[in-house]
Order: structure tokens, then C-alpha cells, then sequence
């Protein structure tokens, strides 16, 4: 078989390792180390679409240099031998971090855990369609607009509350305590009592008591 001097039909494929990743612009690219005293910067790492990850250093992958050519290298990931979560079960899918956080599809049953916050919002997102070209270089910031909206719904849960927001009302629960904000609040129930379990009628100003409300 013949191979052309510049384009070679065979692809030249080796393991590689992360050294450091630029996930600022519309491509992400990494610098990668793979064979002895080779040390290739800024290589496209592609990612499907719909999904977008920043793997740690010391990820393992491999280098392709498509057409033979090193000026058409690509990176893939191979995964990361300390971080990989083991026996997953045959049709599960696990989402995961280098910190322990993780989101699980498995057949019997589905969970998402992480270590300091969950935050579930209906609003904006992201920037969407800004591919980064005029990005500050120096800009480490979260791409992340859900701070800007305007009105949301949010719900989030930590270690030690859980929060449910909307405009400028919220439920916070917290280990033996609720707290309600909002302009106006209304009840609607054939029995409130305040207090505890039972008490007693509660006096209303022009005389009699009140018919469902009872207080200690």
C-alpha cells in the first residue's frame, strides 16, 4: 500500500495526558504530553454536542493526527483512573466530577448528590450563541446568566436548608425552623393553630373569636 507524502491514508495515534486545559473560547484546547519529550499545546478536544466537560490534569486520552498531519491533531479522552466511578450496572449512566459529585441513571433507580449545593432553576442559562471569540483572556468566571433573571423559580437544597424562591417570595426550611417571605400571605384551610396541636379561639378586635383559628 502507498501512502501520499503529506496526507497519509494511515492516522498517527498514540496515548497522551493533559497537562492543562482553555476551555474560553468557542473550541476547547488542551496542552497534552505523549511520547517521551513530546509536548503538544493547544489541541482540539472535540465534545458532542449537548455536552461540555473541563477534565482534570493528568486525564488520559489519545492524540490523532488526521491525515498523518500534526497540524491536524485531535484529542479524545480515554477517562481518568482515579476518578472513574466503577460498576455501573449494564444500561446505567453516570455523570461525575473529580470531587465526588455525581448524577445517576440506573435501572432501578436515579439520584443526584453533591457535596455543598443543588441548585434547580426556571430562567436563563447561559450565554448562548457567544462562542467566546471576545472573551477577556483572563476571564475564569462560571459561564452562567441564571443571577440576571429578572423572575425565576429556584429551588435550592444545601446542607443545612432548602430554599424555594419565586420573584420576591421564598420558603426556607431549616432544622426546626420555616421561614415565609412574601408581600401576602394566604390560608386556606377549614382549621389553622398556632402554636401546637389544639389551643384556643383567638379574639377578634370588634368582639367574638375567630371560627378557625386557634393559638397557645
Amino acid at each position: 500500500m502507498e501512502y501520499e507524502l503529506e496526507d497519509g491514508q494511515r492516522p498517527t495515534t498514540r496515548r497522551a495526558r493533559i497537562i492543562k486545559v482553555d476551555d474560553s473560547k468557542s473550541q476547547q484546547r488542551v496542552d497534552i504530553s505523549g511520547l517521551k519529550g513530546e509536548k503538544p499545546k493547544k489541541i482540539w478536544r472535540p465534545q458532542d454536542y449537548g455536552f461540555s466537560s473541563n477534565p482534570p490534569k493528568d486525564s488520559d486520552g489519545i492524540i490523532e493526527q488526521l491525515g498523518s498531519r500534526s497540524d491536524r491533531s485531535v484529542y479524545r479522552d480515554a477517562g481518568h483512573e482515579k476518578y472513574r466511578p466503577k460498576r455501573t450496572p449494564p444500561g446505567g449512566s453516570v455523570l461525575f466530577n473529580d470531587k465526588g459529585d455525581i448524577i445517576r441513571v440506573f435501572p432501578e433507580h436515579g439520584d443526584f448528590v453533591h457535596a455543598k449545593k443543588i441548585n434547580i432553576r426556571i430562567g436563563k442559562g447561559y450565554k448562548a450563541g457567544d462562542n467566546g471569540a471576545n472573551n477577556d483572556a483572563g476571564d475564569t468566571s462560571e459561564d452562567d446568566q441564571s443571577s440576571e433573571d429578572a423572575k425565576s423559580i429556584g429551588i435550592v437544597l444545601g446542607t443545612d436548608s432548602v430554599t424555594i424562591t419565586f420573584d420576591d417570595s421564598s420558603v426556607k426550611l431549616e432544622a426546626g425552623k420555616a421561614t415565609m417571605i412574601a408581600p401576602h400571605v394566604v390560608i386556606k384551610s377549614d382549621r389553622v393553630d398556632l402554636g401546637d396541636e389544639g389551643g384556643t379561639l383567638v379574639g377578634l378586635c370588634g368582639g367574638g373569636c375567630a371560627t378557625k383559628v386557634y393559638a397557645i
